[in-house]
């Protein structure tokens, strides 16, 4: 029988380090619909979304877009010429399975693409997607890079294996399943627990 009891995501856990900086009802409301996948998006973000998508698609599928091309050939110059694109990273700390699709994964790198209307430097320190950098350590990936995009400029934040602390990352998914065990009765989407199969080979 697996020991895993929990399979979480960078956006819930990204949510939870929300809610922990500020504890608010807002904030809470808001993880409790990430973990019951309520989509509650107004039309703004949502929008925000698309051109995040948009932006993506520009540099790995070559699909047609409105941005300054200059800036869309700027950033694929800056990803690895030998890459895989939405590689799959999954791993286990304790009894929690941690997975998501890295965006681009190549050369000993993790590259995540990110549109943002405001960017003030490091705006991804502490974003749950450097754990895919610790997810392919042993894949033989050194460094995780932000590639983003203000719809001015490309930014560039870089993480390193040897340097970047991940102890904290892993003790707030630790606190998170505590969150989840004390608000059970209202998590209607239970995927988020990975449920026990007893009875042997016929359950």
């Amino acid at each position: 029988m697996s020991d895993i009891k929990y399979r979480l995501y960078p956006t819930l856990l990204n949510e939870f380090g929300k809610y922990l900086g500020s504890p608010t009802q807002e904030n809470r409301i808001s993880l409790m619909n990430r973990i019951n996948r309520v989509v509650d998006f107004d039309d703004a973000t949502l929008k925000k979304f698309k051109k995040g998508i948009s932006f993506e698609d520009a540099l790995l599928k070559n699909k047609p877009h409105k941005f300054d091309q200059r800036i869309v050939d700027e950033a694929i110059a800056m990803l690895p010429e030998n890459k895989i694109a939405q590689m799959p990273v999954k791993f286990n700390h304790g009894n929690i399975q941690f997975y998501g699709y890295a965006d681009v994964v190549g050369e000993g790198r993790v590259i995540d693409i990110k549109t943002t209307a405001k960017y003030t430097a490091p705006k991804f320190k502490f974003n749950f997607q450097t754990l895919y950098l610790y997810g392919l350590k042993d894949k033989g990936c050194k460094q995780m890079e932000y590639l983003i995009y203000d719809f001015n400029k490309i930014h560039i934040e870089t993480y390193t294996l040897d340097t970047f602390d991940f102890s904290l990352m892993l003790h707030q998914m630790e606190l998170f399943t505590e969150f989840l065990e004390d608000n059970r009765h209202f998590i209607k989407d239970k995927k988020i627990f990975v449920q026990e199969v007893s009875g042997g080979l016929f359950g």
